[in-house]
């Protein structure tokens, strides 16, 4: 009796590669709705899915199989050329999904199916998977490196290892708070629907500066002034003594969206970088541990190596960072599923010796504080502007009643892609070989 053959039906293809290409893309991006939107782990595991599924999209007539034994046996490829050939997305769009499907598997403890697709892809190191798949509790952590031994080594040794940041929590009182919140946390609210906020992908960023000396009053400079004359930060920050301006921002993100690391500049690095005093954070999330944690890291743009510490500072009810105008930074995205439909909302605050006002009534960086000039009686200032600037709302002046955290401290900050530390020792990558994952 011989065996029936069966034949499989043909997976059918676009007619042309730009079709194809298109198709994985619309993949890609429903892998990170999903992601965004994701309320239970299955749902994680299915975003998962939809990253491989684009990732392992082909042009018409290539052997996948094949293509994929090399892709993951360790033959490292030219991105830019052999992948080029068989992925139906483009090379920049292949890096990207693959990033994205390496986070998720570094954030769900899965370090060891991220390497090979990293290794590919050409990256020689990532972000430490302590720092990708941090503790969850901000205030007990194993990673923490505590130096307890400092005491006892003279003031010049604990100035040399001292955080770049300082973190104070309880730092608004209710009223505060909830003033902020009204304005901030709805993704609907004016300040986010006149600035054409988005997230995915990211609208251009847009602040707006102020005068220290005009802006006294109003909960807004209220609010700034606390923030600048705040004891705590004076002594860690003496020069912050030395601010005649203060330029602010806001973000409403959800669970698992983050900020890739960079450098706070003035007008955004045009011309050169030029860093504030220092940055603040103000957290405005009622639920606590929504989104990521901040990282804020030893890393200067003069550096010759990575960074070699970190610190993690969670999103907390009323919580204030504070950190080093000229260090690396960012957010890491929110792991796993959200305890709650909130969002991370934080409000920004880099305080300037100097810094250029760029002018113009359109969303864009260091644009002048919106403001009613004289002889333009007729005019409004936006409702978030006006609500900023009631008069009605108190601001307590510095009591000292804040907490002091000393965040938690990592002891590396990225890793080779098999899992061991990136140390001193170890030479400054290229900056296409250092993997975020976001």
């Amino acid at each position: 009796m011989t065996k029936k053959r069966i034949r499989i039906p043909a997976v059918p293809v676009a007619e042309d590669a730009k079709a194809e290409e298109v198709a994985a893309l619309s993949i890609c991006s429903q892998a990170r709705s999903k992601w965004l939107e994701a309320t239970t782990l299955q749902e994680l595991e299915d975003v998962i899915a939809l990253y491989q599924q684009a990732l392992n999209a082909k042009k018409t007539g290539v052997d996948i199989k094949k293509e994929s034994k090399k892709r993951f046996s360790g033959q490292i490829m030219n991105t830019r050329t052999q992948a080029d050939q068989y992925a139906a997305l483009s090379p920049k769009d292949y890096r990207k999904a693959g990033e994205r499907l390496s986070l998720l598997y570094l954030q769900s403890g899965r370090p060891h199916k991220a390497q090979p697709g990293l290794h590919f892809l050409g990256f020689t190191c990532r972000l430490a998977e302590h720092v990708l798949n941090y503790p969850v509790h901000a205030r007990t952590n194993a990673m923490v490196k505590r130096n307890k031994s400092n005491k006892s080594k003279g003031k010049s040794k604990k100035k040399k290892n001292a955080p770049p940041c300082c973190i104070l929590d309880d730092f608004l009182t209710a009223s505060e708070f909830a003033h902020l919140q009204s304005v901030f946390v709805d993704p609907k609210a004016a300040y986010w629907t006149d600035h054409n906020y988005k997230i995915d992908p990211p609208s251009p960023y847009f602040s707006h500066v102020l005068n220290l000396s005009k802006h006294k009053q109003g909960f807004l400079g209220k609010l700034i002034h606390k923030v600048a004359k705040c004891p705590k930060l004076l002594q860690k920050f003496p020069q912050l003594k030395q601010a005649r301006y203060v330029e602010m921002w806001a973000h409403n993100r959800p669970h698992a969206s983050g900020h890739q690391l960079h450098f706070d500049s003035d007008d955004e690095g045009k011309g050169g970088v030029r860093n504030p005093i220092i940055s603040t954070i103000l957290y405005l999330s009622t639920s606590p541990n929504i989104g990521g944690p901040s990282l804020i890291t030893n890393q200067r743009l003069t550096s010759t190596k990575l960074a070699s510490k970190g610190w993690l500072a969670h999103s907390q009810l009323s919580r204030l960072v504070a950190f080093d105008g000229q260090v690396l930074h960012g957010v890491v995205p929110g792991k796993g599923v959200p305890s709650s439909s909130q969002r991370r909302v934080t409000l920004m605050m880099a305080f300037w010796k100097d810094i250029q006002v760029q002018p113009g009534n359109t969303p864009g960086s260091a644009r002048p504080w919106p403001i009613i000039a004289k002889g333009q009686s007729q005019m409004t200032p936006p409702s978030w502007a006006a609500d900023l600037s009631r008069n009605d709302v108190d601001v307590i002046a510095n009591d000292n009643s804040y907490r002091p955290f000393d965040g938690i401290e990592l002891n590396h900050v990225y890793e080779h892609l098999d899992g061991r530390a990136w140390d001193e020792q170890d030479p400054m990558p290229e900056y296409d070989q250092v993997c975020q994952g976001f």
